[in-house]
């Protein structure tokens, strides 16, 4: 289920990227703009689906186009978010872009345009579950998966309590019940018991070792606990099951850079770059750090002002800016770029 993987990614890298926030004082905004398909890309009848995810909270829209592929999404906070793009007959789309002051117009619209060609079509979207049903899915009783719609429900009203007791009463009905059993894991991430969320996401995985969305979220969660050597085996599984995920190969190259693999790292955050420029996950951080520890200075210095165009209004702006100062003042060394993000 593509908006459950979505809420998940968005929680599950907060301890290593903070979500993303504003000046109280800054109003809600709207964000508004245009999908672009290729000529006869959906069929007629067809609409595109929307679904946007506030970074690091349970909060998200869902919205349609209309037939010219224009959205809207009003009165949302400012902050960094997931915008996930379902097109019928093609698969989904990931971006992650910042709806903040900085980009808003006097009226407080954010506009997007996100143009996508045949071959845009045919080889970058990600893969949405279809066809048969399977045997695990037909064994889950329809009062387990009442109490999960229930527990989404509260999750759109930013009831925590009681969805994290709808899930838990879904999984007493049907232990099988791997979704259940993976937003579970996501409401004790967003607690900080990482070892639960751990627990939840290996049960789901118990369940269906193929599952994509608890894998990848266990690797975010053993990142989480510090967990280097078994971070990169899992993260490893998420990334050869969807090599065009972000997120996934965000996390395998998170894991090796914490393992202090310098090239894994790089070739994988560079992928994170190319496959989502402005990834919650902020990979132009570990990849400044990788380029000082190499004596680039220059390429550390243009990854940080990439981060700063993308996320001029994130509280870690400052600290971008003053590590630029230090690159420049004193040559580069990593203990000068690091100071005041780690």
């Amino acid at each position: 289920m593509a908006i459950t993987r979505l809420v998940i990614a968005a929680a599950l890298l907060l301890p290593a990227v903070p979500a993303r926030a504003v000046s109280p004082a800054a109003d809600t905004l709207e964000l508004r703009g245009q999908v672009v398909l290729p000529p006869r890309a959906v069929l007629r009848g067809r609409r595109i689906t929307l679904t946007l995810l506030r970074v690091g909270t349970a909060f998200n829209l869902q919205t349609r186009a209309d037939a010219g592929g224009r959205f809207r999404f009003k009165k949302i906070p400012a902050g960094t978010y997931s915008l996930s793009i379902y097109i019928p007959g093609a698969g989904e789309m990931r971006s992650t872009l910042d709806v903040t002051p900085a980009f808003a117009d006097a009226d407080g619209r954010v506009e997007k345009r996100f143009a996508y060609d045949e071959d845009a079509l045919a080889h970058q979207t990600l893969p949405v579950q279809r066809g048969m049903v399977s045997v695990r899915e037909l064994s889950i009783p329809r009062r387990a998966r009442n109490e999960y719609a229930a527990a989404r429900r509260d999750l759109r009203r930013q009831n925590l309590a009681g969805a994290k007791r709808r899930l838990l009463q879904a999984v007493e009905i049907a232990p099988q019940f791997i979704e259940a059993l993976n937003y579970l894991g996501i409401l004790a991430y967003q607690e900080r018991d990482y070892p639960a969320a751990e627990g939840f996401f290996r049960q789901a995985l118990e369940h269906d070792p193929e599952a994509y969305e608890p894998l990848v979220n266990l690797g975010g969660a053993l990142l989480s606990l510090g967990r280097a050597e078994e971070a990169v085996e899992v993260n490893t599984r998420a990334q050869a099951a969807q090599p065009k995920d972000a997120l996934a190969n965000a996390q395998l190259g998170l894991s090796y850079y914490l393992k202090g693999n310098d090239t894994e790292a790089l070739n994988y955050l560079l992928l994170t770059e190319q496959l989502d420029p402005a990834h919650f996950t902020s990979p132009q951080i570990p990849l400044a750090n990788i380029y000082l520890r190499n004596s680039d200075e220059q390429s550390a210095v243009e990854e940080l002002e990439d981060f700063l165009v993308r996320h001029p209004d994130s509280p870690e702006a400052d600290s971008v800016r003053a590590m630029i100062r230090r690159i420049r003042e004193e040559g580069g060394s990593e203990t000068a770029a690091t100071a005041g993000i780690e």
